[in-house]
């Protein structure tokens, strides 16, 4: 996206929602979820990573319930939109886990994915987030709650993939990093110009892909506007630099106190926050503040993505 086109984006979104915040990267608009994407351009977004509220959620300050009926009208409702607003490369995060209900853990995180895949997204991956300091609690037959999921959804099979920018340190030793330069796998056949063929062992990799188990400790940091389900930056931040370039644009609609925002802003991308709250939504500015400055800007190349296969 152009600056003159993104320019133009954040012009319209501001002519429905009052912004909060915003940077020369992104804006924090208080308003509607649904009416602030419904006036985004078609194709407009490259990630959507978002968190809705949890079902039946008493705790937000706005007094709805969030029951099934919600997510089956309001929330499939704003999915069509985003499906909309999509890139064709572009990909959708949804981190949601059902809540338990009596005597039994609800289904709705499964039936999203049955909803999303309906409406014409691709079930692209499903990550999960293991928290290794779960938030404390006592339960007569139930161990402490200590994941969530990340569902990931596509518009098209040529989702943008970038793996290189989360490399994670390799976890074995010298010693096994010999032994796997000895493996069949890590040989690759060398014709030399006398035309014999020569076995060449490839050097053990020092950085490896990770998985999709994510280890990353829930938010624990001072919450001074009583947001009652923070996720930590490590989470937007994985999945930001695993899906886009610099220069893109992230899009999260239930931004709370601006999580996903600080990410995208610490990594050069262009972020779209919507918050309903403006209590929430007022934390973020001095959340930027404590940001180093980003990297300067980079124009992504549309060759430069892989397909997600």
């Amino acid at each position: 996206m152009g600056d003159l086109d993104w320019d133009r984006l954040r012009a319209g979104l501001r002519g429905g929602a009052a912004a909060a915040a915003q940077t020369e990267l992104g804006v924090l608009l208080v308003g509607d979820a649904l009416a602030s994407v419904a006036a985004l351009p078609d194709g407009s977004v490259d990630l959507v990573v978002t968190s809705p509220p949890y079902d039946r959620q008493g705790k937000y300050r706005d007094g709805e319930a969030y029951r099934r009926e919600w997510y089956r009208g309001y929330f499939l409702g704003l999915t069509a939109e985003i499906h909309r607003v999509l890139a064709p490369h572009g990909s959708f995060v949804l981190n949601y886990r059902s809540k338990r209900h009596g005597s039994e853990r609800g289904t709705l995180q499964y039936e999203l994915v049955l909803w999303l895949r309906e409406q014409g997204f691709l079930f692209a991956e499903d990550f999960v987030w293991g928290k290794p300091s779960p938030p404390p609690g006592r339960f007569n037959r139930y161990l402490k709650d200590a994941v969530e999921y990340c569902f990931q959804f596509a518009k098209t099979p040529a989702w943008q993939f970038f793996p290189e920018q989360v490399l994670q340190g390799a976890r074995w030793d010298a010693v096994d990093r010999a032994r796997r330069r000895r493996l069949e796998h890590n040989y690759a056949r060398v014709q030399e110009p006398s035309g014999h063929g020569r076995r060449r062992a490839m050097a053990g990799p020092d950085e490896v892909r990770p998985s999709t188990l994510l280890s990353f400790e829930p938010e624990f940091g001072p919450n001074p506007s009583g947001h009652p389900s923070r996720f930590p930056v490590e989470l937007p931040d994985f999945f930001i630099r695993l899906m886009t370039r610099p220069g893109q644009v992230v899009l999260d609609p239930f931004s709370g106190t601006g999580t996903t925002g600080v990410a995208a802003e610490h990594l050069g991308r262009r972020w779209v926050l919507i918050e309903a709250d403006a209590g929430y939504a007022a934390a973020l500015p001095e959340r930027l503040a404590r940001l180093a400055p980003p990297a300067p800007l980079a124009r992504p190349s549309p060759a430069e993505g892989q397909s997600g296969q």
